[in-house]
């Protein structure tokens, strides 16, 4: 009987502790579904949007005037970065390092005020920043391509009077700021090589892929027959494209170098806005 005793308090004991696991886990412990996730987001973000590092070491919940920052996992709070009147509007972890790149807006007497800034998970305050000024009212930061070998860093800024046109401006490690000017203000994705200043660039118009150098020169690198749109640049220079159906949505990946033929690497899954692809998931298979 007391054998019978005994085992009857062991099994509830065990299903109240299930029970409890699987609400910490499950429900408390879960994030809100008003969260969404991106490993390393490269577009405008909205409130309550999340990041992780490379290493998921960190996650940030980017919001329209601040960031928290977490450490992983547990999601522990390090600290929380308040941009006062300031809005956020682009978020990007690097790729080789725990620092994240911040977009800001906030408008001025003589028209919009955008920065890029860096923030380091364990070091308050915000760090090297960029400053552009006097845009035309409601511009904003949307796009950012960078290589920490050059230490130049490519800002995509979207106009507020045209949405559909951009600039872009340049910044190096001497924190010299200059806009680059294109023969179309409708720059789609932008990237750039590993080791080159060299700027790689969706022009919407030509439904073609460029690239910029330093010197100032820019050549076509896209193939000539159909319509392409780039979805990134790896860090051995090797260049993606993707190649669009008569929807204008991507069917094919191609790949190839600076100087080289793209040859085709292979077809998705199913066709796919431009806008959802990124390289890894290219590589993965996963789409």
């Amino acid at each position: 009987m007391k054998h019978r005793k005994l085992i009857t308090w062991l099994a509830a004991t065990l299903v109240f502790q299930l029970t409890v696991y699987l609400y910490l886990d499950k429900i408390l412990l879960a994030p809100s579904s008003a969260y969404q996730v991106s490993a390393t987001a490269d577009q405008a973000v909205t409130s309550g949007k999340a990041y992780y590092s490379r290493d998921r070491r960190y996650m940030t919940i980017v919001k329209n005037s601040e960031v928290e920052i977490y450490a992983m996992p547990g999601r522990k709070p390090v600290r929380t970065v308040d941009t006062g009147s300031n809005q956020v509007t682009y978020f990007k972890w690097l790729e080789d390092r725990d620092l994240g790149l911040m977009g800001l807006y906030s408008e001025q007497p003589d028209g919009s005020r955008v920065v890029l800034t860096q923030v380091n998970p364990e070091v308050e305050g915000q760090g090297l920043a960029t400053t552009i000024s006097k845009l035309p009212k409601g511009s904003k930061i949307v796009d950012v391509a960078y290589s920490t070998a050059t230490n130049v860093i490519y800002i995509q800024v979207q106009t507020g009077t045209n949405p559909d046109m951009y600039r872009v401006y340049r910044t190096d490690a001497n924190q010299e700021l200059a806009r680059i000017y294109f023969n179309t203000g409708r720059i789609g994705r932008i990237g750039v090589l590993f080791d080159q200043d060299s700027l790689v660039f969706d022009d919407l118009e030509k439904d073609a892929v460029f690239v910029r150098h330093g010197d100032g020169s820019w050549q076509a690198i896209s193939p000539q027959n159909g319509k392409y749109r780039l979805v990134g640049v790896d860090l051995k220079n090797t260049v993606y494209l993707a190649r669009l159906n008569a929807g204008g949505l991507a069917e094919t990946i191609y790949t190839g170098k600076l100087g080289g033929r793209f040859r085709e690497h292979r077809k998705l899954n199913a066709p796919t806005d431009v806008r959802n692809l990124k390289v890894n998931d290219v590589l993965e298979g996963n789409m």
